[in-house]
């Protein structure tokens, strides 16, 4: 029959378990030992040790579950108690292993046929479910519990709370991940170039992204206002400095944050309310130690942003500038992160030294230093048998350089057991990093005798600290080549920029810049620096850096040793002659193709490693596209002087032509209206003075020639004043539409009434636009007459005037139920002297509409109509610049009016209809 745990107990000794209680220290050399002892002590006995062995185990801070082979809880302690939240009783009613979450249990009842067989568990992560519902993670130890004939009785396993670290490993992830964001962002601000006002939208665009919210907004400070340059997803007012959330960030140059702007007493204003803005967060942009302005992000929804959020944007808000604040706020939390780690690591050595399944290695040495005991994980970490270590001083295992801070830290081992972190040399010659820290062991009297050490193996921690300490120089590498780019002018500063920092983290002898010029076969080296001088820019052939395919393919080429090349490109001779054995190219592509690549050149064979083929492929993607742009903005100024030159051209050629074209109006204004004069005066001569007495044929022939007379007068009349329209200089100003229609209207009211007829105005309140009165009085005269002269065959005239707002143009539609036209022939209507019906139907030359196409034109609008045979007709003309662009922002718009896909969208109409007027 196999015992159970309380039989163990029984047989252990009275002097055995006060040794345990006086000497907690020594409980990880002999707990094993005492568990598994002589079986066949009585049951008072028995109870005594449970209760000596509970009093022992109850000031642990670490859990101590065993169990039989049936599965059955035979033992627990107060820690292990307090990390599942279940008394002791409840979890002997459990089933087996319940208390571990479900999703993590199968995996940890995979491995339990090897503990079953005898071996060991070490390193078991898991997450604990307590009894309140909360998720723990655990670190568990299991080994098999034998009896003193070595037959196994059960399981024994060993709890560790790592909670903290999963969180702090969390946290840093999750700063990993908003690092990286922002380093996107930067590169995206340099792909941006020197435009700033797409620097701006970049930054808002990432800034909305980044923090989910549902807008964000860039302001900038003129005068006591902040008026905002770039939007996203919401309506921006103009804000006061004072009574804002954004004037504040701007006063204390700090982010300002509000969880619900509508109760908020910081903000005195109520454009947030009418804009449904709940949520806000502002912060401020710095030049340098000037404050210039505001990034904003905000959300419909109360309490929308977290503090993440908010790092985010305050690592936006200085982008460039602010790299030191973001690196600061970075080492903090590194530093919170090394706090937690060590204070976690210090509470798993104080455990291990309790149990000698620990997950440590352990020894003992006596007081002179040399190893009377090590466990199995110290034997396994320096991978040394444990027969081979005793007898020798720790020393010896301890790697020369480390030697000197192991001496201090464990010649006199301090009660606190203090760590130190060492490197340890494997039996095979490898190397270990290790936590180390160090107990004395005390008699009763006070004497030492001895010290009791635990190591830690540190050496991920470690490769990984490196390995961040190197992305943390790569990013900051990346960061001054951003800065050294965006400052630079020319292509050949862009490339001494990039190599100047490639160099610091690439150990090359030889580097340059080199650009194709496919076209004429050569290769010209942009910067370069051999032997740390700085090389002149010069040019070679294009094969003799490498056949044209390979370089076309923009693939990154590499040789280990270039000695070892069977038929090497010319360069490479020039290169073994200056003592160089391995290179790696790297293209620089832009949009697929391959406009140059970067060349790094070492006297080491295979002087170049992954990570720095890595460093190569980060820094030509913004190099390629910063030479790019340096190119443009050449290329730029090349073609600006050539427009400038060929406006010059042409300003003189136009100047002449307007002279010709004025010279020509004089003649025809001056020197044409005396024949028709003259023309026209006989032919009326000729009919008073023959009067009936002429024979009909002539009398027909007179009065032709006396209305040709005067509608070319009037042709020529029409003609100087389109002319003096397109010339005239422009006096802009504000246009109020409603009082110009008024006067018009009722000009036309009065002719109308002379006539007999009844005409019915139906005006909508008109907008305010900003353009010369006297043109547009003369445009909307001509709109109305026109509506006034083609409803004359309508027994009741109806006109109706109305706002109309196109392609953020503000203007009116004048709408008549007259005779209409075919749409067919609407690219007639605004053509000089075109007309769609005869002069017997209607009077006019077909002046007037090419009149208004010009007057919207030189307002920078257009004129456009709608119609259908006898069904009426629509009008519309409108006019740019309002007065509210006149200030630098956009003008306000009332709620959008439904629209069709045919029509601009129409302003409701305001104003109650106007009276009609009486019947002639």
């Amino acid at each position: 029959m196999v015992p159970d745990v309380p039989d163990l107990i029984a047989s252990l000794s009275p002097i055995a378990l006060a040794a345990i209680a006086g000497a907690a220290l020594l409980l990880s050399l002999l707990l094993l030992v005492l568990l598994v002892g002589r079986i066949g002590r009585s049951r008072a006995e028995a109870t005594t040790a449970r209760s000596q062995l509970a009093t022992v185990t109850a000031t642990m801070r670490e859990g101590v579950v065993a169990y039989d082979l049936q599965h059955r809880l035979t033992f627990v302690n107060p820690a292990f108690e307090r990390l599942t939240g279940h008394p002791a009783e409840d979890l002997q009613d459990q089933e087996f292993l319940q208390y571990v979450h479900p999703d993590d249990r199968p995996a940890l009842l995979a491995e339990w046929d090897r503990l079953a067989q005898g071996g060991s568990l070490h390193d078991q992560e898991y997450r604990v479910v307590t009894r309140g519902g909360q998720i723990r993670w655990s670190s568990s130890t299991w080994e098999p519990l034998r009896d003193e004939s070595g037959r196994q009785i059960g399981y024994l396993g060993t709890e560790f709370d790592i909670t903290e670290r999963k969180v702090a490993e969390a946290e840093m992830r999750i700063d990993t991940e908003l690092f990286q964001a922002v380093i996107e962002v930067q590169q995206a601000v340099a792909a941006a170039g020197l435009d700033s006002q797409t620097v701006r939208h970049v930054i808002a665009e990432r800034s909305q992204r980044l923090t989910g919210a549902s807008g964000a907004v860039i302001e900038t400070l003129e005068g006591d206002e902040l008026v905002p340059q770039v939007y996203l997803g919401t309506e921006a007012p103009r804000l006061p400095l004072r009574g804002s959330l954004s004037g504040i960030a701007i006063r204390t140059g700090e982010l300002q944050r509000s969880e619900d702007a509508w109760s908020d007493s910081r903000i005195e204003h109520d454009r947030y309310r009418a804009l449904g803005i709940r949520s806000l967060m502002a912060a401020p942009l710095k030049d340098e130690q000037r404050t210039i302005g505001v990034l904003k992000v905000v959300s419909p929804q109360p309490n929308a942003f977290t503090d993440r959020d908010a790092k985010a944007l305050r690592l936006l808000g200085g982008l460039m500038g602010a790299a030191l604040g973001h690196a600061a706020a970075y080492e903090a939390r590194q530093a919170r992160l090394e706090e937690r780690t060590h204070a976690l690591q210090e509470s798993e050595q104080r455990f291990k030294q309790l149990v000698d399944v620990a997950q440590e290695g352990i020894w003992v040495a006596d007081e002179r230093g040399t190893m009377t005991y090590v466990n199995r994980r110290m034997s396994e970490l320096l991978e040394h048998p444990s027969g081979a270590m005793l007898g020798r001083p720790v020393y010896e295992f301890i790697d020369p350089v480390s030697r000197p801070s192991a001496q201090r830290a464990l010649a006199n081992p301090a009660a606190d057991g203090k760590s130190v972190d060492l490197r340890f040399r494997r039996h095979d010659g490898t190397e270990l990093w290790g936590l180390v820290s160090a107990s004395p062991i005390v008699r009763r009297d006070g004497v030492t005798v001895g010290s009791v050490g635990m190591v830690t193996d540190i050496t991920e921690r470690k490769r990984a600290e490196e390995r961040l300490r190197r992305s943390a120089d790569r990013l900051g590498m990346l960061h001054d080549m951003d800065q050294a780019i965006l400052s630079a002018r020319s292509p050949a500063e862009v490339g001494r920029a990039a190599l100047g920092r490639i160099r610091r983290m690439v150990p090359c002898q030889r580097c340059t810049v080199v650009l194709f010029d496919t076209a004429r076969g050569q290769a010209q080296i942009l910067a370069g620096f051999a032997g740390g001088l700085a090389l002149s820019p010069s040019t070679l052939p294009l094969d003799s850096l490498s056949p044209g395919e390979a370089l076309r393919r923009g693939t990154v080429r590499s040789s280990d040793d270039i000695i070892t090349l069977e038929d090497p490109p010319p360069i490479f001779r020039q290169l073994l002659s200056e003592g160089i054995r391995s290179v790696l190219s790297v293209p620089l592509l832009v949009d697929g193709e391959a406009i140059g690549e970067i060349n790094l050149a070492s006297t080491t064979p295979a002087g170049f490693d992954a990570e720095h083929r890595e460093i190569a492929l980060e820094i030509a993607t913004p190099l390629a596209i910063a030479i790019q742009h340096a190119r443009l903005r050449e290329e730029l100024a090349r073609r600006t002087a050539e427009l400038e030159r060929r406006a010059a051209e042409r300003g003189a050629a136009l100047r002449s032509a307007t002279a010709d074209l004025e010279s020509l109006l004089y003649s025809v204004s001056h020197d044409l209206r005396g024949p028709m004069r003259h023309i026209g005066g006989f032919a009326q001569l000729l009919l008073e003075d023959g009067g009936p007495g002429l024979d009909p044929a002539a009398q027909h022939y007179a009065r032709r020639i006396s209305e040709g007379a005067a509608r070319l007068a009037a042709m020529v009349d029409d003609l100087v004043r389109f002319n003096r329209v397109s010339r005239q200089d422009m006096m802009r100003r504000e246009v109020d539409l409603n009082t110009l229609v008024e006067d018009l209207v009722g000009h036309f009211q009065a002719e109308a009434a002379a006539e007999g007829r009844v005409l019915d105005w139906q005006i909508a309140e008109l907008p305010v636009i900003e353009g010369d009165p006297a043109l547009m009085r003369i445009a909307v005269e001509q709109l109305l007459a026109n509506a006034v002269k083609f409803t004359r065959p309508r027994q009741r005239a109806t006109i109706r005037i109305r706002p109309v707002r196109s392609e953020e143009q503000d203007g009116i539609a004048v709408e008549d139920n007259g005779v209409g036209f075919r749409m067919a022939y609407a690219g007639k209507l605004f053509g000089l002297f075109q007309r769609l019906h005869r002069a017997e139907e209607f009077e006019g030359n077909g002046a007037g509409l090419a009149l208004v196409q010009r007057i919207a034109q030189r307002h920078g609008g257009r004129v456009w109509a709608e119609s259908e045979l006898d069904q009426g007709a629509t009008f519309y003309v409108t006019v740019g610049g309002t007065p509210e662009r006149r200030n630098g922002a956009p003008a306000a718009s009332p709620s959008p009016a439904p629209t069709d896909e045919r029509k601009p969208a129409e302003l409701p109409a305001a104003r109650p209809r106007r009276p009609t007027a009486p019947s002639a």
